[in-house]
């Protein structure tokens, strides 16, 4: 295919704020893991496909995550709560609220 030019997985962003290495990274409607410290301004990739562990919110009930059950961008974290969010992938364990971290397949 002379029109092929990635397989998608990794993407290069410009970052509006510095990110770090492991982070969950929003822009527009596309969600990835920050592959290295990006600092504003600067290019970066993120990684928009796989298995990550990944900080989530805590304190408010709507932050536990249930295996199998949708995982949202919230705060720069993952989070059960859908309430103004978008959508970062399923979570592949149970994360009560009180929890730091959960399992999340990214989806596309």
């Amino acid at each position: 295919m002379k029109n092929y030019v990635q397989h998608g997985e990794y993407i290069e962003i410009t970052a509006g704020a510095d990110i770090v290495s492991g982070e969950i990274v929003q822009v527009g409607d596309l969600h990835g893991v920050a592959v290295t410290d990006i600092a504003n301004g600067a290019k970066g990739n993120i990684c928009t496909e796989g298995v990550f562990r990944l900080d989530k919110a805590t304190g408010a009930a709507g932050d536990a995550c249930t295996l199998g059950g949708k995982v949202y961008f919230k705060s720069k974290k993952a989070s059960g709560d859908s309430s103004g969010t978008k959508m970062i992938g399923y979570a592949l364990e149970v994360a009560n609220q009180a929890a730091t971290t959960v399992l999340v397949r990214l989806a596309i």
